[in-house]
């Protein structure tokens, strides 16, 4: 193998696909980048097994040929170049990589290898999305997944249609949020993407400009571009049907500033105890919290609200209350409640597209 080509497009290519790889110290190969030129096209590909990434860049190709390279070795030595503006030469002499910059050469060692893994086949394509909309949907409810794997389906994030929209809603049964958005290209889908693989999925789409083009096959969601494929195994399952907690109508609906009640809320995270525990009482044009440590002390602290409806007096873990805060828009905020024991609801006064339910402590 050996091939001509631009030293920033090869970075960002090596960068893109590592992140699919295994970080397993043991896993052999899984950790390794392979690399295969075919006349003027290089594609690279890595996987962990659940995530596939295969990405093709132009290239000067002189003599086609395939190897697997050490993924952190490679990471570590195109993180040093200074320049990304030159050309690299690379080929492969006698089992070694080299590759030729203006300032020397590197030779790295080729990992010996039989069969590395393919790419799944892409299925029926179910529709097109853009970058951001596919990064809005995960990046915003992932942070409510639950990070054990004893019940997968909700250690993920939930992509469904329904009624015009799509909705991304992931739970850890303690708090939930829901994202949704047009349904613009009539897709139809209902998905369970695994959390641990959301910030590589949402890195490596990150650099696509492209509209994405998505298709199942069985359990495997692809998400591809003219140069790009992504692979993701998927979940096997059933989401919890989440919509028996949404009411008929709420009792009472406060308005609060986001960046006062983030304040309070955050003053009173230095007297939590075990879980967390801060009580909210609102009542007409009041939202009084006070947290108690008795190691530490306590505090209690009041701000302005507007209150429609009954008073409310309940508690919630401070810590997951503050998790919404960077995920709602606007300088507002809203709060419905419905009968005591159920969940609070959060939107922002003027982003509708964003639910967030926050469970009540009930020690």
């Amino acid at each position: 193998m050996k091939f001509e080509c631009k030293g920033d497009v090869f970075i960002k290519a090596v960068q893109q696909v590592s992140r699919a790889r295994s970080k397993v110290m043991s896993s052999n190969y899984l950790q390794d980048i392979h690399l295969e030129l075919d006349t003027h096209l290089l594609t690279l590909r890595a996987t962990n097994l659940e995530l596939f990434c295969e990405k093709s860049i132009p290239v000067k190709g002189l003599m086609n040929g395939s190897c697997l390279l050490q993924g952190e070795t490679l990471l570590r030595i195109i993180s040093t170049f200074q320049s990304k503006d030159v050309t690299l030469s690379c080929e492969i002499i006698d089992g070694v990589f080299s590759i030729t910059t203006e300032k020397g050469v590197i030779e790295i060692k080729t990992t010996p290898y039989e069969d590395f893994p393919t790419l799944p086949k892409q299925g029926i394509t179910i529709g097109t999305l853009s970058k951001e909309n596919i990064t809005m949907l995960l990046r915003e409810v992932s942070f409510c997944a639950a990070t054990t794997e004893i019940k997968p389906e909700i250690s993920s994030v939930y992509v469904y249609t329904k009624d015009d929209y799509i909705f991304s809603v992931s739970t850890d049964s303690y708090r939930l949020a829901e994202k949704k958005i047009p349904n613009d290209n009539e897709i139809e889908c209902s998905l369970l993407i695994p959390q641990k693989h959301i910030a590589e999925i949402l890195q490596i789409i990150n650099e696509e400009t492209q509209d994405l083009v998505l298709s199942v096959n069985e359990s495997i969601l692809s998400i591809s571009s003219s140069n790009l494929t992504l692979s993701i195994h998927t979940i096997t399952g059933q989401f919890p049907d989440y919509t028996q907690l949404f009411p008929k109508e709420f009792t009472t609906t406060v308005e609060i500033s986001k960046e006062e009640l983030s304040k309070a809320l955050t003053l009173t995270t230095f007297f939590n105890e075990k879980y967390s525990q801060v009580e909210c009482i609102f009542t007409d044009s009041k939202c009084t919290l006070h947290s108690k440590n008795e190691a530490v002390g306590q505090v209690t602290h009041t701000i302005n609200a507007t209150k429609k409806g009954d008073d409310i007096e309940m508690k919630y873990n401070n810590k997951y209350f503050l998790d919404v805060f960077s995920h709602i828009e606007g300088d507002t905020l809203t709060c419905m409640f419905s009968t005591p024991n159920r969940p609070m609801f959060i939107r922002g006064v003027k982003d509708i597209s964003f639910t967030y339910l926050l469970m009540p402590l009930n020690r």
